[in-house]
């Protein structure tokens, strides 16, 4: 997708519409305060099968509902509801390529009280733009530990996949980039691992995985949740969810980010000093071909984690 070649249908409130259309009013909660919750989906094409794929779509609506939920935002729309509108909006739109989908559940107008009083106008909307895998999955990135820290559970909740919360995320990002980083690895208010900026973290140290817990300040990841299997029923590797220093980076031997728009990034240095050799490592290999494999159904016995977008007639109409 391009500034000039934007797909050409959204979803809002029930309806497909045209995408120049999927707007909420300045005025709004959603647009003048990022009140609104979502859930950033991708959508996996094989050539092979001749399907496009969406990856645990039951997980990412159960951490939807408990953003709403924590949020005490209502919507008239169900899961299933909300799972058929990404389904017509990628048909659509015809996509036979990865994709990256955003579910938005947000509130709207109040203009009769306190405008950060939850309000019963709200509203959802969908839109899929296309998004092909980075190359630094393959040769891994650089980063940094950047000065601004993670927002907390006492504070704005990082479980809670809230619009306005990636500010301080773009605050770090930002800093990363000036300074010539590819990514920041932010620390929590505890002076600990936290998570970057819309991706959790992996550290392997002598054989065994390590990954911040729930409750250092993190996103409930479910591409976490993914390699935290695949790292302990394949490949057989001993996973530590605990509190991680951030001069444990420096005695790594890998590191890696994931997430849905990371998916697995092996990370070769950090702070310019390298981890591990520098590279590469076999661990971030093995876990990026494995969670590779899964999303296109090539992975034995993961397939219940897949939804088909398309059947035979939608493929004939789209070819």
């Amino acid at each position: 997708m391009t500034a000039k070649h934007p797909p050409e249908f959204a979803w809002k409130d029930g309806h497909l519409i045209a995408w120049d259309d999927c707007t909420v009013h300045v005025r709004s909660q959603a647009g003048f305060f990022g009140a609104n919750v979502f859930e950033g989906v991708r959508g996996y094409w094989s050539d092979d099968r001749e399907q496009l794929y969406l990856f645990r779509m039951d997980t990412h609506f159960e951490r939807l509902a408990l953003s709403m939920k924590v949020m005490r935002l209502e919507v008239g729309y169900t899961a299933d509801d909300m799972l058929a509108g990404v389904i017509e909006t990628i048909r659509a739109n015809g996509f036979r390529e990865h994709l990256q989908c955003n579910v938005v559940a947000h509130f709207g107008l109040n203009l009769d009280q306190d405008p950060l009083y939850p309000t019963s106008n709200t509203g959802v909307h969908i839109t899929a733009i296309r998004f092909p895998r980075s190359p630094k999955t393959e040769a891994g990135i650089h980063a940094c530990i950047p000065s601004w820290r993670r927002i907390s559970d006492s504070t704005v909740p990082p479980r809670v996949k809230v619009g306005a919360n990636y500010q301080n995320s773009r605050l770090a990002a930002n800093e990363a980039r000036i300074n010539g980083y590819d990514m920041p690895i932010i620390l929590n208010e505890r002076g600990t691992i936290a998570e970057g900026p819309g991706s959790c973290l992996f550290m392997l140290r002598e054989g065994r995985l390590h990954t911040p817990a729930v409750t250092d300040g993190i996103l409930e990841s479910i591409t976490r949740d993914t390699l935290i299997v695949f790292a302990r029923d394949i490949l057989g590797i001993e996973v530590v969810e605990r509190s991680i220093d951030r001069t444990e980076l420096y005695a790594a031997d890998e590191v890696l980010m994931c997430g849905s728009i990371a998916e697995v990034t092996p990370v070769i240095s950090v702070d310019r000093l390298p981890v591990g050799r520098g590279t590469v490592g076999p661990v971030a290999t093995a876990l990026r071909d494995l969670y590779f494999r899964a999303l296109i159904g090539d992975l034995p016995g993961y397939e219940h984690w897949l939804t088909p977008v398309y059947d035979a007639a939608a493929l004939r109409r789209t070819a």
